[in-house]
């Protein structure tokens, strides 16, 4: 009888175990997501080298690609590297409908437009390689900043010698004349003579307000 009576209570503590892992689970694809630039793009099981950008606007993938590569039937993205055990798969729908904005972020971030054609690639669903799969909705998600997006990366790359030392600080990573190309809740983006490196927030901040005020700390800290 008191099992029974215990069993709402039980079924409630399970769904909040289930949707704080799912949250994590989406956190961690956020953050994989972010924290490279580059992965294995495959069409129909043939794999190409593949640079992106997350679309700040829409939180799809910016990528420059091949022709024929819109003939595909199916398209993975492996993140970091088709390995084995790679932590990220994403399936994508490959579209040419694309911003110049979103074309201009890309080179913001690579310099180069290593393919002819400009693409979106937008989620239809991610796979973890724990075992985890999130739908579009949950990971394919316009940046919480996108108001404050420029004014932000320009706040970051008025003291380009305190943005170098900050890196060295959070990322362990020295980067010479860096410059700050994006940034959203969970950190952001520093271009440097061999890439983008990603420098996290200690923290997750909430909105562009702490942003600021994290910075000014972090900057402060280091001048």
């Amino acid at each position: 009888m008191c099992d029974e009576l215990n069993q709402p209570s039980r079924d409630r503590l399970n769904d909040q175990i289930r949707d704080e892992d799912q949250q994590l689970a989406i956190e961690r694809v956020h953050r994989l997501l972010h924290t490279y630039t580059e992965g294995t793009l495959l069409v129909d099981a043939l794999p190409y080298d593949q640079f992106y950008m997350i679309d700040p606007r829409t939180g799809a993938l910016v990528m420059s690609i091949e022709e024929d590569m819109l003939d595909g039937q199916d398209i993975v993205l492996v993140v970091p590297q088709d390995l084995f055990r790679a932590p990220l798969r994403l399936s994508l729908e490959l579209s040419t409908s694309i911003e110049e904005e979103a074309c201009d972020r890309y080179l913001a971030y690579h310099q180069n437009q290593h393919n002819p054609i400009w693409a979106h690639g937008y989620i239809n669903f991610a796979k973890l390689d724990s075992g985890e799969v999130l739908n579009q909705h949950e990971v394919q998600r316009p940046n919480e900043f996108i108001s404050e997006h420029s004014g932000l990366c320009r706040k970051l790359n008025n003291d380009r010698k305190a943005l170098r030392e900050v890196c060295k600080l959070l990322s362990k990573t020295d980067i010479e004349e860096p410059t700050a190309v994006g940034i959203d809740p969970l950190g952001f983006d520093v271009r440097g003579p061999f890439g983008v490196v990603r420098v996290e927030f200690p923290a997750r901040v909430t909105d562009a307000r702490q942003a600021e005020e994290v910075l000014a700390a972090l900057f402060g800290g280091v001048s």
